[in-house]
């Protein structure tokens, strides 16, 4: 299995992966096993599906990480959260589907659990022309992935309330998904001026968390309802929830606030509305490095780093050698330096003679071999190694 940017498709390469229609992300525009021919490439390109999983028998290992059941499970996610935007904007009165929320979580979280390796971040759920979409189900994915690693954090944080119960993140979830809804209820001019600038110092975009908590207040479990109104919350104090909500700093905002605050800023910075999507160890560099950093929850933030590899497993990057490899692995001690398998030749992947080669781990070669490139960007001064990560305590963030 490898993730193949669109411009290296070739007639014949098999899909490994379903392709969802970015113009209605409920629906699937191609079936696993499809066979790609020019014409259809072309549509894709037309569509601007920018990546594919195909089929390829040399990497099978990379399966591990993402398989068909789990992209159906996160299909029927992707399709709630369209079913309830719509729902909110075109009904005052809407009831949301709480327990089709909660359903479809499960499962979500049952195939997490059964399949641990599949716990990572490799890629937008839904790859739609629709903002709102996209970002509320990666920020809801996110949130969960480390929600579900920070168990003993949240429990600790959680500590009023029974251990049983205090570590369920199905609310964490919900809210996160539902984390912007208050955008839909703001001017068109103040959403398309943060779009273009992304100035979240403007106060008409500022009252959007409290909008969305009017939204969904009474509709949803309390502990879902405030990662609606406080993502906003910086762990300096420097955040905000409109209205007449105060900031609360530190530990005073909840912890599923805390977690989607993390959730939610990585996502704009890895696919920020005014410009294209970034690689993701840029993100990460950009959030883990200050200002950023020191506005959030130290603990939740080098839990990203567990849950979303800067280079994902299956995908193609540059070595400082001009070597081609596809990622193989996480380093969770070294996550620049994962393990990775060489390709002869990332231009000719639907040539069956085109054999990959040598497997080593990276952190094992010498500091001058190093990830230089990925989807033709430059990101050697992105690279980052775990010792730079903002302190926490490593008590708390006990991990399932």
């Amino acid at each position: 299995m490898l993730r193949v940017d669109l411009r290296r498709a070739r007639e014949g390469m098999a899909l490994a992966l379903p392709v969802m229609n970015p113009k209605s992300p409920s629906r699937v525009l191609l079936k696993i096993g499809f066979e790609l021919t020019a014409k259809i490439i072309q549509k894709l390109r037309d569509l601007q599906v920018r990546s594919i999983w195909v089929r390829y028998p040399s990497l099978d290992g990379i399966e591990d990480y993402i398989n068909a059941e789990a992209a159906e499970v996160r299909t029927e996610v992707v399709n709630n959260i369209v079913d309830g935007f719509e729902e909110l904007q075109t009904k005052s009165a809407a009831r949301l589907p709480y327990e089709q929320y909660e359903r479809s979580i499960n499962k979500l979280i049952d195939q997490l659990i059964g399949n641990p390796r599949t716990a990572i971040f490799l890629g937008d759920l839904a790859d739609t022309d629709d903002t709102l979409v996209r970002h509320a189900s990666s920020v809801m994915y996110l949130a969960l992935l480390m929600g579900l690693k920070l168990e003993g954090y949240i429990v600790h944080e959680r500590r009023h309330v029974d251990p049983a119960r205090a570590k369920e993140v199905i609310n964490l979830a919900i809210g996160a998904m539902l984390h912007d809804i208050g955008m839909t209820e703001l001017d068109d001019e103040v959403r398309e001026n943060y779009e273009q600038t992304l100035d979240e110092s403007d106060a008409a975009y500022q009252q959007h968390p409290a909008l969305g908590y009017q939204m969904v207040r009474g509709k949803l479990e309390p502990t879902a309802a405030t990662v609606v109104l406080n993502h906003h919350q910086r762990w300096d104090g420097s955040g905000f929830a409109g209205g007449n909500y105060p900031a609360l700093p530190g530990n005073r905002c909840h912890i599923f606030a805390r977690i989607a605050a993390v959730a939610d800023t990585f996502d704009t910075l890895r696919q920020p509305p005014n410009a294209s999507k970034r690689p993701t160890v840029i993100a990460l560099h950009q959030i883990l490095s200050e200002p950023l950093a020191s506005k959030f929850d130290p603990n939740v933030l080098e839990t990203l780093v567990d849950v979303v590899p800067p280079y994902p497993p299956g995908n193609i990057v540059k070595l400082s050698n001009d070597q081609h490899v596809v990622v193989l692995d996480t380093n969770r001690f070294d996550p620049c330096r994962p393990k990775v398998q060489v390709m002869a030749d990332p231009e000719e992947l639907g040539n069956p003679k085109n054999q990959s080669g040598e497997i080593f781990q990276l952190s094992d070669m010498p500091k001058s071999i190093y990830i230089a490139e990925t989807e033709g960007i430059d990101v050697t001064r992105f690279n980052f190694t775990r010792d730079k990560l903002p302190s926490a305590n490593p008590e708390l963030t006990l991990k399932i």
